[in-house]
């Protein structure tokens, strides 16, 4: 099996520069980033995330206050409720056994 012989490119790139290894790590030091901005634009980015998770614990812990609170009151009323109808119909019950 002969296979056609493939024509080389005219033009084939080369590396021309020679890179010195320790100007990489100067610039590397060069351009490191303040760490103090570096804070604050992290904290900037997760901040609308941490905003919505406060507000979802604060909703949570609300409801569960309200729950309870609701629980408790209507308790407290159902056995008011309760008390009132016993005593209507005692009291209406005793008005027709009167003479």
């Amino acid at each position: 099996m002969n296979t056609p012989t493939r024509q080389l490119p005219r033009f084939i790139p080369t590396l021309t520069e020679v890179v010195d290894p320790s100007s990489l790590n100067s610039t590397a030091r060069q351009t490191k980033p303040d760490v103090e901005a570096l804070i604050e634009r992290v904290r900037q980015q997760i901040q609308p995330i941490f905003e919505r998770r406060l507000q979802e614990e604060f909703e949570r812990v609300i409801r569960m206050q309200v729950a309870k609170h609701w629980n408790d009151i209507s308790t407290k009323m159902q056995a008011e409720m309760d008390m009132f109808v016993r005593q209507a119909v005692i009291d209406s019950l005793d008005d027709q056994n009167a003479p």
